[in-house]
């Protein structure tokens, strides 16, 4: 009895100690990158940023280890006749080499069905321990469509998708940030979602998407079409310390290019709503009906749209300028615990093409904020004033309450 009791405890030792080795040899996290490149961003004049990324991309994979990169890329046509792919597909990279490219169907990148039906596939043909995304193409931010996939040439959010394989345009498709949620809140919580496309970086995204990841970095203002340098961001995208993945990507971004960024630590964006709507009731008890339509003058801004009179403002240089000292401190208390990690840049890449839209600031590191915040001002009265009730921002930080409403 006592050599079969032994015998039973060895068995259930062995047992044990080989489900741990299982668990150590599942890969520790799959990534993927989601390209929407049916746009300019795929060719645009002699510049073909898609397929030199993914050039960037199948140097940066040789060290990732056991771990799963997934690259979705959906690109238009060259008229050039190089560089053709004539559908979407997938590469797979594992331990350093590309382990398999799957055709898929054509498809409207921008549509948030797409991008969950392609993140599912990556997840569970590829599981890991953990798993993140990154976003590549066009971004403006909280921007509302109309419809959740649908052409309007002002307001736009995330993708730009021609639907044709032309390159004449950045896109006619877009996808809603709160499409994106619901999407994303189906699948796998992630451990981050890098968004490499511009003006991401906004406290409507970020609250948005609080649910469905545990960080969200990128810039708050325009990226170059190059984006990020892949052949050294990919590895870190692996790091098991997530601390060590924004961080370093983020410093390799800002090492490569003249661009602000930053990160949110998602979890602490209820508090930070709840911080701004104490702040904002108190600026407006300050400063009366003139806060309906602040002066938005010497603030920082990140996005400047020449049709639409649209920018986005800086939140930190917005409180530190109208909230009393004692307000602004305890509202930046709140805002340092979301905004983890920041770079600040006195200009970047991309607004060298219209500096005149860029010289009305100054670029400090008091004022730097490192994410944008929605303002209501009266040439955005028939639209943006209007569609930022579409986002979960608008309530939690209380603008309904302050007679932030479309005049």
């Amino acid at each position: 009895m006592k050599k079969f009791i032994i015998a039973l405890c060895a068995l259930g030792l062995f047992a044990s100690c080989s489900k741990n080795d299982n668990e150590d040899e599942q890969p520790g996290r799959t990534v993927l990158i989601y390209m929407a490149a049916e746009n300019n961003l795929g060719y645009d004049a002699s510049d073909r940023y898609a397929y030199d990324d993914i050039v960037e991309i199948k140097k940066g994979v040789k060290n990732i280890g056991n771990n799963h990169l997934v690259v979705y890329v959906d690109k238009c046509k060259d008229p050039n006749e190089q560089y053709n792919d004539p559908k979407p597909y997938i590469l797979h990279f594992h331990e350093g080499e590309l382990k398999d490219s799957i055709p898929m169907e054509e498809s409207i990148t921008a549509d948030a069905a797409i991008l969950e039906s392609v993140a599912r596939k990556a997840f569970t043909t590829w599981p890991a321990k953990s798993y993140a995304l990154s976003l590549w193409g066009h971004g403006t931010g909280w921007n509302i469509n109309n419809d959740s996939v649908k052409y309007n040439a002002r307001r736009r959010a995330y993708g730009g998708d021609n639907g044709n394989d032309s390159y004449l345009s950045a896109g006619k498709y877009w996808m809603n940030i709160p499409s994106m949620k619901l999407a994303l809140s189906r699948l796998p919580h992630l451990d981050y979602i890098f968004a490499d496309c511009c003006n991401m970086m906004c406290l409507e995204v970020a609250y948005e998407l609080k649910d469905v990841t545990d960080y969200l970095f990128g810039s708050p203002a325009e990226i170059p079409g190059a984006g990020a340098p892949y052949d050294k961001v990919v590895t870190e995208m692996f790091n098991t310390n997530i601390a060590s993945v924004y961080k370093n990507i983020i410093d390799h971004y800002r090492d490569s290019k003249s661009v602000p960024l930053s990160c949110v630590k998602t979890s602490e964006m209820v508090n930070l709503a709840n911080a701004t709507k104490a702040v904002l009731k108190n600026m407006k008890a300050k400063h009366g009906d003139a806060f309906s339509y602040p002066d938005m003058s010497d603030l920082i801004h990140y996005y400047y749209d020449y049709t639409n009179k649209q920018e986005f403002y800086d939140a930190n240089d917005f409180v530190l300028k109208y909230a009393d000292t004692g307000d602004y401190n305890t509202w930046k208390q709140a805002l340092d615990k979301a905004v983890v990690y920041k770079k600040i840049a006195d200009w970047w890449d991309t607004n060298k093409s219209w500096p005149h839209y860029y010289v009305d600031f100054e670029m400090t590191e008091k004022k730097f904020g490192g994410v944008s915040m929605f303002v209501p001002t009266w040439r955005q009265k028939a639209t943006e004033n209007k569609t930022i009730k579409q986002m979960g921002w608008y309530y939690a930080a209380g603008y309904s309450e302050i007679g932030w409403e479309e005049q």
